[in-house]
């Protein structure tokens, strides 16, 4: 990181800490976590998700069944929301667990600051005002306050992109976050978008898939716990970054109550619009080089896949659109291109609407207040259409490997 940018890191990791330790811009860009104390008075949880996980640690060292309803702690979903590897740790003393939660999460914060200005590495005015939207949005403050294990994904996902090289270090580390929150599973893809050593990858990869299966099977009953509460755990409209939301709209609007065929039909819709948009301005018009497949490239494959699996079937609170600026680096390598500019400028555009409307339809009653509803209405609709424009071009990368693949054996033939 060259001196400007680490001027940069430092201060804008000082400005983040004064307003999630100072309590600024609450209910207005954060969304705080209150509960009752002792004396029934409201009192803010800094970090909750976090030391969710702590005390869930500590109750499973003390003999409960976390992945189903028990009377240890509660504030339950029902079930223990991640996977095993969470529960190796010992259990701890409060004192001693508080001092750990915010020594870690002082030092994520400062990780997730300092790999997203590296990984961006900004050089003009456009590049550094882009970096201050990506740090300072409602997504992201979102993030540092509840600070939820995603940031921890999003941080091994950039080491694994950029600085993890060994292929059996990548396997172990893909693993080992499988265990932890299921969904990075998709990452095992990494050895299949990859154009050199590709029988290499193959076995890479199905050694992987492997794993993750007998894990599945191992760990299945847990998991069923873990879905069926997911069915429970509902996220507010006014902070979800989920198709659900967009099929809960839509449903209201339109009086029904067919919400697994509604849903089921947006996810067709949205995989016809995706296709017809790769058809039309990407399958034939981009054309991409030698120099264009590196980390950057990998990176934009891995965070999309996971963002639109999140997307589509799972409910999510937006911090989960941090895994949007995993794009970020390819796209402004190919913003010559002007499919890839224009989709620059919708990312910006998404989210300076946010600036501008979260506060608003936060603080609305969203039964009643139309102008909060509409508001909501359009920030999911830009969701979607973003989602779609990812899966078009991964359409594409689909298209240029599997040429690849063919290729290379047509090359090896015996």
């Amino acid at each position: 990181m060259n001196k400007k940018n680490l001027i940069y890191f430092f201060v804008s990791s000082i400005i983040i800490f004064i307003i999630i330790y100072g309590g600024f811009l609450y209910n207005i860009y954060i969304h705080p976590t209150e509960i009752l104390n002792s004396v029934g008075n409201k009192e803010i949880v800094l970090f909750g998700d976090f030391k969710y996980l702590f005390k869930i640690i500590n109750c499973h060292n003390l003999g409960f069944n976390v992945y189903s309803a028990n009377d240890c702690y509660s504030d339950y979903y029902g079930s223990f929301l991640y996977g095993p590897s969470i529960l190796v740790f010992p259990q701890m003393e409060q004192d001693t667990a508080t001092y750990i939660i915010y020594f870690l999460s002082t030092l994520l914060i400062l990780m997730f600051i300092y790999l997203t200005i590296k990984m961006i590495n900004p050089n003009n005015f456009f590049e550094y005002a882009l970096v201050t939207l990506i740090l300072f949005n409602p997504t992201t403050f979102f993030l540092y306050e509840k600070l939820n294990i995603d940031i921890l994904i999003y941080i091994f996902l950039i080491l694994l992109v950029y600085y993890i090289k060994n292929d059996l270090l990548k396997l172990i580390v893909i693993f080992v976050l499988t265990l932890t929150k299921f969904y990075p599973a998709i990452f095992s893809v990494i050895y299949l978008f990859r154009k050199k050593n590709l029988i290499k990858n193959s076995i890479y990869f199905l050694l992987l898939l492997i794993f993750i299966l007998a894990f599945l099977f191992l760990f299945w009953s847990n998991l069923t716990s873990v879905l069926n509460t997911l069915e429970y755990v509902s996220q507010s409209l006014k902070y979800s970054f989920s198709l659900n939301t967009l099929n809960k709209i839509l449903l209201h609007l339109m009086n029904l109550e067919t919400y697994k065929l509604s849903k089921l039909f947006l996810i067709i819709f949205g995989l016809i619009l995706s296709f017809l948009i790769f058809y039309f301005f990407i399958r034939s018009k981009i054309y991409f080089d030698e120099k264009t497949f590196n980390k950057n490239t990998t990176m934009f494959i891995l965070s999309s896949s996971l963002l639109i699996l999140l997307y589509l079937f799972f409910g999510n609170n937006f911090y989960r659109e941090i895994y949007l600026i995993g794009s970020v680096p390819f796209i402004l390598n190919n913003i010559k291109i002007k499919f890839f500019r224009y989709l620059l400028y919708f990312f910006i555009l998404k989210y300076i609407y946010l600036l501008i409307v979260f506060p608003y339809y936060y603080n609305a009653d969203l039964s009643t207040d139309m102008l909060a509803q509409i508001f909501v209405g359009l920030k999911s609709s830009l969701d979607y259409i973003f989602i779609c424009i990812l899966t078009s071009v991964m359409f594409l990368f689909i298209k240029i490997y599997f040429a690849n693949y063919i290729n290379y054996f047509k090359k090896n033939e015996f």
